[in-house]
């Protein structure tokens, strides 16, 4: 019984070492400064990329998923700020099928909001990029293109836009 109390403690202990040599800034500086990002867009698979982005413009970008409850009320309440958000680029990504994504963008009158482009993360590139493991989760860029908040979950717009002050 004590071999395995000081095995599992060694265990541990060895564990925490290994743990202090990685330095937690890595992950989150791939994406402090916006990473370059071109995905195919709906309605028409036209190129999105960053270099479509105006100059000095905050950008929002959300990984949702169409049959994500969760992420429909996130897109309500975007839509529903339609005006105060009207200086914000938005990108919306899912690594769900084309057609999927497409469905959802009619279903909920994206096209409505000319700032919004909605996409699909082909292999889950941009989604390993930032580690998305839930939905939504949104990242938010300020004028300088240097990451002002993260956020899991629903998050209500008046958050995002005091991100921005």
């Amino acid at each position: 019984m004590k071999k395995y109390i000081i095995l599992s403690l060694l265990s541990m202990f060895t564990n925490g070492l290994f743990a202090q040599n990685q330095n937690p800034n890595d992950y989150v500086n791939k994406f402090v400064s916006l990473p370059y990002i071109s995905v195919h867009t709906v309605p028409d698979s036209s190129i999105f990329s960053t270099k479509n982005l105006a100059k000095n413009t905050p950008f929002l970008i959300m990984f949702f998923s169409p049959d994500c409850d969760h992420c429909h009320k996130q897109t309500n309440e975007l839509l529903a700020y339609k005006k105060e958000l009207k200086g914000v680029k938005i990108l919306l990504l899912s690594v769900a099928p084309y057609q999927e994504i497409k469905k959802f963008y009619k279903e909920f009158g994206l096209a409505s909001m000319s700032n919004i482009k909605v996409g699909q993360d082909v292999n889950f590139k941009l989604g390993i990029t930032y580690k998305v493991s839930t939905y939504p989760s949104l990242f938010l860029y300020d004028r300088r293109a240097i990451l002002a908040k993260a956020f899991v979950g629903n998050i209500g717009v008046p958050a995002i836009l005091d991100a921005l002050k």
